[in-house]
């Protein structure tokens, strides 16, 4: 007779991935992160000016850049690139406050349904991965999307040695 596994027992789900690092890592001031947050389906909602201009602003005149150490940001039509530090606040806190205090703005301005989908992807550098070949990888994401021939001339890009931190 053929063994029975876990006979009688509850029946074991799969678990999903876990993409998430430590907790503590993403309030940790020495750790430099590159996240991206994309919008829902894809979709391309940053080509519209208006809305472009208003979640570009609401990044780095907000509380994500003033609670966090951003070194560059980039909006694209469908996805954001942000590299950061934390300083005090927890990354995870901050990104998810950012992407709900955004979606309630655009829904304001009559967008509808979901803005963001619901998790982001984050890759926390390594000792041999520089914070400043990953900031200009942010900054000319549009460049190689073939938005722009020179990423100084896209709306929405930031750098901190252009703009300073």
């Amino acid at each position: 007779m053929p063994e029975r596994i876990n006979p009688g027992g509850p029946r074991r789900l799969p678990r999903h991935k876990r993409i998430r690092l430590a907790r503590e890592l993403y309030a940790d001031s020495g750790e430099v992160f590159l996240i991206t947050v994309c919008t829902a389906q894809r979709r391309h909602l940053f080509d519209q000016p208006d809305a472009g201009r208003l979640v570009f602003d609401a990044l780095v005149g907000g509380k994500l850049f003033t609670e966090a150490q951003c070194h560059a940001a980039c909006l694209m039509p469908d996805h954001l690139h942000l590299l950061v530090s934390p300083k005090e606040a927890n990354l995870i806190a901050l990104v998810n406050g950012w992407k709900s205090y955004t979606t309630n703005l655009l829904h304001r301005m009559g967008a509808t349904g979901p803005i963001w989908q619901r998790s982001f992807y984050d890759h926390a550098l390594r000792g041999e991965e520089s914070a400043n070949e990953a900031a200009q990888y942010v900054v000319e994401n549009p460049v190689r999307k073939g938005l722009v021939t020179d990423w100084t001339t896209y709306p929405y890009v930031w750098a901190h040695w252009v703009h300073g931190t």
